[in-house]
């Protein structure tokens, strides 16, 4: 790597490397993890992973879209997955600083992992929610949601919870980084929450957050109501950035 090099996601990935590597250049496939659902998606995929927009080298699995780049490296079944960005030290990434697009890649590449390792080839659902605190004191949307009383619980082990909505829940915590932590919930077809905490900024001054919940098996009645609930939740506790479901 080159000095002004920074791995800012890396994770272990329990599928081949061909297979994530299909799943970083088709846009199917793509369509199976990144993001969530809205009418623009596609064009998103487009733009971000589209010939026209990166330059693939499927001999050493990179794929580089200035200023960040993926590189994938085969171990046994599983496959080593890397971003790394290509910046001056000045850049957030380098500074410690919150940088919205290093917490959307760190959400994204999870949403990979649980999409090749749980739901390989499966169709999903999706429900985000994006909001920011209208007073001080006022809890972010993982703690309202009960997280706090999963801090003892590790990464990769089960938790059961009644969550913020009332909802007897279980699952597996995912994973856990500084502004993030993710939850399986069995009752969403071994669904994904991941909670994201955005720190107080002028538009925002009490802080805020999102969550992107991931579904699967649920018919349009079912998730209806479900996105009924999640939102009804939200907006008695945050003023609504952005709310998209599909």
């Amino acid at each position: 790597m080159k000095p002004s090099d920074r791995v800012i996601v890396e994770i272990l990935v329990a599928a081949p490397i061909d297979v994530v590597w299909r799943a970083l250049r088709e846009p199917a496939e793509i369509n199976r993890w990144f993001g969530w659902d809205y009418p623009q998606l596609a064009e998103e995929i487009a733009v971000i992973f589209g010939d026209d927009a990166v330059v693939a080298s499927e001999a050493d699995h990179t794929l580089s879209m200035m200023p960040d780049r993926f590189t994938l490296e085969a171990n046994g079944e599983h496959t080593i997955v890397r971003l790394i960005r290509s910046a001056p030290v000045t850049d957030a990434s380098w500074q410690g600083i919150y940088d919205d697009i290093v917490e959307g890649w760190l959400t994204f590449i999870q949403q990979l992992r649980f999409a090749l390792e749980r739901h390989r080839g499966a169709e999903r659902r999706t429900l985000y929610l994006n909001g920011r605190s209208t007073a001080s004191g006022t809890l972010l949307p993982a703690q309202a949601f009960g997280i706090a009383n999963l801090e003892v619980v590790p990464v990769g082990q089960r938790y059961a919870m009644t969550n913020g909505m009332g909802d007897a829940m279980e699952g597996e915590v995912w994973f856990r980084a500084g502004n993030q932590i993710g939850l399986t919930v069995d009752g969403y077809g071994d669904g994904l929450i991941i909670f994201g905490t955005r720190p107080r900024t002028s538009k925002s001054p009490h802080g805020g957050g999102s969550a992107v919940i991931t579904i699967y098996g649920f018919d349009d009645q079912a998730f209806a109501k479900l996105q009924d609930r999640w939102n009804a939740w939200w907006t008695g506790l945050y003023e609504s950035i952005e709310v998209q479901s599909q």
